[in-house]
C-alpha cells in the first residue's frame, strides 16, 4: 500500500492528484484483502484500470484508489483463455493469436485492460466482449466472492452494449474466462493488424486521451454517431488551454501538453454545448471521474437537458451519414 503520491503515473490521460492510500494488488487473494481492509475502515475507494475511458481528476482524494496494473496474470484453457483483470486487451489478442484462437481478434490495440473492458460490455471491429466471455469472477465490497457462468445469449449480466450489472452492483472483477475458437492464424494476424492500422491512421495514440468522451445515442431521433454530431457541430481542433479535440476524430480530447483535468472536463462541455446549440441532442457522458469533482464543475457536468430534436438538421446529417456508408 503506498500512500500520498499522483496518479498521474498510473493515469492513460495522465492526470490525477495524491490520494490517501494505493492498493495494488498482484492476485485475488490479496484483492480480497484490500477489499476487506477499505471497508472495515469505512474509506471511499474508486477503482482503476489502464484508465483508458477515465478522466482521474487532480483534486485531491481523501480515500484509497484500487489499481490493477499487478493482476497480469494469464492461463491458457483448451479452448480459450483465463485471466486477471489487469490483463490487456491487446495481449489477449496477442496470446490468442500465438495459439490460433479466434474471437480475440478485434481486441488488438484497443486500450485497457479486460476487467474494464468486461464491466463496460465493450464493442469494437465487430466484436463484443460478451459474445466470448464464460466466466466471471467478482468481489463484493466486503471482500465475498461472486462466481458467474455465461451462457449464450444470456442476458442476466451482459444487458446491451456499454451496459452491464458491474456498472451498479458495486462488484469488483477479478477474473475473467474467454472462450474461442481454432482459427487460421494468418487471418486472425490480418484482423489483428487491419484494428491496429485504423485506430493508428485516426491518430488516436498520438497524445494521451480517453477514447471516445461521449456515448452515441440510439434513438430513433437521432442514430448518428457522437462524433459525426460533434463534427458537424464544429468541434474539431476546438482548444481550450493545454487540450484539444482530435482533428481526426471529433469525439477525442487529447491532452497535449500535461494538460489538467479540469481544462478537460471544461472543454468536453463546450463540446456539449455546441451539439446542444446546433442539434437540440444533449450528449451523455462515456468518460468516467474518477476522484473528487470541484463543486463548479460538477454541477454543470450533471446537468440534465430534455432533447430539443432539430429534425431537418438530424435528417440532414442521416443523409450524409448514408451516403458515406453507400460509398464504401
Amino acid at each position: 500500500m503506498d500512500c500520498k503520491s499522483s496518479l498521474k503515473k498510473l493515469s492513460y490521460y495522465k492526470t490525477g492528484g495524491p490520494y490517501e492510500q494505493l492498493y495494488a494488488p498482484s492476485d485475488i487473494h490479496e484483492l480480497k484483502q484490500a477489499l476487506e481492509a477499505i471497508t472495515a475502515a469505512k474509506t471511499p475507494f474508486f477503482l482503476l484500470g489502464a484508465g483508458t475511458n477515465s478522466l482521474v481528476m487532480d483534486t485531491p482524494y481523501e480515500g484509497a484508489v484500487i489499481s490493477f496494473h499487478k493482476m497480469t496474470q494469464i492461463t491458457m484453457l483448451d479452448h480459450g483463455i483465463r485471466c486477471r483483470a489487469g490483463v490487456s486487451n491487446t495481449l489477449i489478442a496477442e496470446t490468442a493469436h500465438q495459439h490460433s484462437l479466434a474471437g480475440a481478434a478485434w481486441m488488438n490495440y484497443l486500450p485497457g485492460q479486460i476487467g474494464a473492458t468486461v464491466r463496460m460490455n465493450a464493442r469494437c471491429y465487430g466484436g463484443e466482449i460478451s459474445h466470448i466471455v464464460t466466466g466471471i469472477k467478482s468481489f463484493t465490497p466486503r471482500g465475498q466472492l461472486k462466481e458467474y457462468r455465461i451462457k449464450t445469449h444470456d442476458r442476466s449480466v451482459f444487458r446491451a452494449y456499454k451496459d452491464t450489472i458491474f456498472m451498479n452492483n458495486n462488484e469488483v472483477i477479478a477474473e475473467v474466462e474467454l472462450s474461442l475458437q481454432r482459427g487460421n492464424a494468418d487471418d486472425i494476424r490480418s484482423k489483428m493488424d487491419f484494428c491496429r492500422s485504423d485506430r493508428e491512421s485516426k491518430s488516436q495514440f498520438t497524445f494521451p486521451s480517453c477514447g471516445c468522451v461521449f456515448k452515441n445515442d440510439y434513438s430513433p431521433e437521432v442514430s448518428i454517431s457522437s462524433g459525426m454530431l460533434l463534427e458537424h457541430a464544429g468541434a474539431k481542433g476546438l482548444i481550450r488551454d493545454h487540450c484539444r479535440v482530435s482533428a481526426d476524430h471529433a469525439n477525442f480530447i487529447f491532452n497535449t501538453n500535461d494538460a489538467s483535468s479540469r481544462e478537460i472536463l471544461e472543454l468536453s462541455m463546450d463540446m456539449r454545448d455546441l451539439v446542444w446549440d446546433e442539434f437540440g441532442v444533449w450528449l451523455e457522458y462515456e468518460m468516467e471521474l474518477l476522484g473528487t469533482v470541484p463543486p463548479d464543475l460538477k454541477s454543470r457536468l450533471e446537468e440534465k437537458r430534455v432533447a430539443k430534436y432539430k429534425t431537418s438538421r438530424l435528417d440532414e446529417l442521416r443523409a450524409i451519414f448514408k451516403g458515406k456508408q453507400g460509398s464504401k
